[in-house]
C-alpha cells in the first residue's frame, strides 16, 4: 500500500512536472512571438520613414537642378550676371551636402578655344579651360557658385571622372535629371584624404527657346556635385533616432556606400534587418537598417525570458508542494492554501507585466507618429490626417488649407546660443503654433525648423491668412533663451485645398510657396 502511494505521488509529481513545462513553454513562446512581431512593426516604421525621408529630399534636389535649368534655358543671352542672379538665393543650409551650382557645357577638342573666348566674352574674364586628355569631347565649368572652402573650379573638364560624363549623357538623353554613379568629386582632390567623401551629382538638361515657337536647343547642364555623407546623415540619424544603424548604398554593380548613421550597438538578429529600394532621378539606391539594444530594449524583449524563469520557478514550486502533499493530509491541505496564494500572486504579476507591455506599446506608438523633442505630430501622423481630411472634404465639401512653415533665423539661434538653446526655441515655437490653433486642426514638425499646419473647415482663403499672420506675430515675438533674448521669424507657404486637389498637391504647393516668402524677404506668407 505505501509503495503504491509511492509510486501514485511520484506519478503525480511528474504529471506536474510535464503539465508545468508545457504551461511555460507556451507562454514563453506567446510572449516572445509577440515581442518578435512588436519590434518587426517598429523596424518596419523605420524603414518606411527613413526611404520615404531620403526619396523626399533626392527629389528636392532633383527639383531644385530642373528648376534652375529652366532658368538659365529662359535667357536669350546667357552671361555670368544672369548666372549669379538666378543662383542667389541658394546656399549650404538650404541644400545640405551640395558642394555647389555650376553651368557645363560641352565642347570638342578642336573647339576649347573658340568656346573659351565666348564664355569670356559673357562675364567669365578669367576663365581657362582645362581639357582632360585622351577624350574627344569635353564637359567644361563655365560658372560656378559654390557652397564650400572649395573654389575656382571654373574650367575644369568633367570627362575626368567617367561617373560625371555618364550622368550628363543620361541627362541629356531623356531630357530629364539624371543623378550619377557613386564617385569622387574632381573638386574633393584638393582637400585631405580623410576629408573625401563618396558623391554623386545631380544634372539637369538646359535647352534655349523653351516657350517659344523656334525649335529648342541644347546649351549644357546644370550640375549639383553632392557629397554623399553630408546630404544625407543628419537625416538618417534623426529619423532613426539612436533606435537603429542604417546605411544608404548605391544598387548595381558598386554598392558603393553613400552614407552612413550607426549609432549604439547593432544586434546580430537578421529577422530584423530591414532593406528598402529606392528609384531617385533614374538611379537605385538602397537603405539598409539594423536594430540596436536600444531600440530592443525598448520592445521589452526580456519579457519572454522573465516568463520562461517564471514559469519554471512556478513548475518546480508546484513539483514541490505536491511531493509535501502525499505525505500528510493536513499539511497538504496547507500547502493547496499556500499554493493557491501564490498562484494568485502570480496572476497579479503577470497581469502587470501585460499591463506594462500595452503601456511600453502606447508609448512606442506615440512615438512613431510624434516629434520625440517638440510632442507634435510627425510627418507620417501628419500625412495620414491630411490624406483623411482631403478624403473628408471631398466627400461632405467644405475648405481646407495646408500651412508649410520654415523658421528665419534659427540656424543663427544654434550659431550664437548653442544647441541647446536651439531645441529650446523649437519647443517654444512648437507651444506658440498649438495656442494658436483650434484642437480641430493639426501641428506637426517635419524635421529640423520646418513645420507644417492642417487647417480644417475653414470658411474661406481669408481664415488661412489670418491664421497666417497670427502665427508670424506670435513666433516674432521674444524668447528667453537662459537669461538671453533669441528671436527668430516665419516664412509661411499657404495652399488651400479645392474639390480634385490631392494631399501631395497641397503639400507641394505649400512648399513651394513658403520657399517664394523666404526669397521675397521672410517673415511673411505666401498663397499658393
Amino acid at each position: 500500500m505505501r509503495r503504491g502511494r509511492g509510486w501514485t505521488g511520484l506519478l503525480l509529481v511528474a504529471t506536474v512536472l510535464a503539465t508545468g513545462g508545457a504551461v511555460t513553454i507556451a507562454a514563453y513562446d506567446i510572449v516572445d512571438s509577440g515581442e518578435e512581431r512588436y519590434a518587426a512593426q517598429v523596424m518596419d516604421r523605420y524603414a518606411d520613414d527613413l526611404s520615404a525621408a531620403v526619396s523626399d529630399r533626392a527629389g528636392r534636389y532633383s527639383e531644385t537642378v530642373s528648376d534652375l535649368a529652366a532658368a538659365v534655358g529662359a535667357q536669350t543671352d546667357l552671361r555670368k550676371d544672369d548666372f549669379v542672379r538666378i543662383t542667389a538665393t541658394l546656399d549650404g543650409a538650404r541644400l545640405p551636402g551640395a558642394a555647389g551650382i555650376t553651368f557645363v557645357v560641352p565642347a570638342a577638342t578642336p573647339e576649347v578655344p573658340a568656346v573659351q573666348r565666348y564664355w569670356r566674352e559673357r562675364g567669365a574674364e578669367k576663365l581657362r579651360l582645362l581639357p582632360a586628355r585622351g577624350v574627344p569631347t569635353h564637359d567644361f565649368v563655365v560658372f560656378e557658385r559654390t557652397f564650400d572652402s572649395v573654389t575656382d573650379t571654373a574650367g575644369i573638364d568633367l570627362a575626368q571622372r567617367p561617373q560625371a560624363g555618364e550622368v550628363l549623357r543620361t541627362a541629356q538623353a531623356s531630357g530629364r535629371p539624371a543623378i550619377s554613379p557613386a564617385y569622387r568629386l574632381i573638386r574633393d582632390d584638393r582637400l585631405a584624404a580623410t576629408a573625401r567623401q563618396t558623391s554623386v551629382s545631380f544634372a539637369a538638361p538646359v535647352y534655349s527657346g523653351l516657350g517659344s515657337s523656334a525649335p529648342d536647343v541644347f546649351k549644357g547642364w546644370i550640375v549639383m556635385p553632392v557629397r554623399g555623407q553630408d546630404f544625407m546623415a543628419h537625416t538618417l540619424l534623426d529619423r532613426g533616432q539612436g533606435a537603429v544603424q542604417a546605411e544608404l548604398t548605391e544598387s548595381g554593380g558598386s554598392h558603393a556606400v553613400l552614407a552612413s548613421a550607426l549609432p549604439g550597438r547593432r544586434v546580430s538578429d537578421e529577422t530584423l534587418v530591414r532593406q528598402r529600394a529606392l528609384t531617385v532621378g533614374q538611379r537605385h539606391w538602397e537603405v539598409t537598417l539594423w536594430p540596436t539594444t536600444r531600440l530592443l530594449s525598448a520592445t521589452n524583449r526580456g519579457m519572454s525570458r522573465f516568463t520562461l524563469a517564471a514559469g519554471a520557478a512556478l513548475t518546480l514550486l508546484l513539483c514541490l508542494m505536491t511531493a509535501v502533499l502525499t505525505g500528510s493530509r493536513n499539511r497538504a491541505l496547507q500547502q493547496v492554501d499556500e499554493a493557491t496564494a501564490e498562484l494568485r500572486h502570480d496572476i497579479a504579476r503577470r497581469e502587470s507585466v501585460e499591463a506594462q507591455l500595452r503601456e511600453r506599446e502606447q508609448e512606442l506608438h506615440h512615438l512613431a507618429f510624434h516629434d520625440p523633442l517638440t510632442g507634435l505630430a510627425n510627418r507620417m501622423l501628419f500625412y495620414d490626417r491630411l490624406t483623411h481630411a482631403v478624403a473628408t472634404h471631398s466627400r461632405i465639401g467644405g475648405q481646407l488649407a495646408v500651412l508649410f512653415i520654415d523658421l528665419d533665423g534659427f540656424k543663427r539661434v544654434n550659431d550664437e546660443h548653442g544647441h541647446h538653446a536651439g531645441d529650446l526655441v523649437l519647443r517654444t515655437v512648437a507651444e506658440r503654433l498649438r495656442a494658436s490653433l483650434r484642437a480641430s486642426d493639426t501641428v506637426a514638425r517635419f524635421g529640423g525648423d520646418e513645420f507644417a499646419i492642417i487647417l480644417q473647415d475653414i470658411a474661406s482663403d481669408g481664415d488661412a491668412r489670418a491664421v497666417a499672420e497670427r502665427i508670424i506675430a506670435d513666433v516674432r515675438k521674444d524668447i528667453d533663451v537662459h537669461g538671453e533674448v533669441a528671436q527668430v521669424s516665419t516664412s509661411i507657404g499657404i495652399a488651400v485645398g479645392h474639390s480634385g486637389r490631392t494631399a501631395e498637391d497641397l503639400i507641394r504647393e505649400a512648399d513651394v510657396a513658403m520657399y517664394a516668402a523666404k526669397s521675397g524677404g521672410k517673415d511673411q506668407y505666401v498663397t499658393a
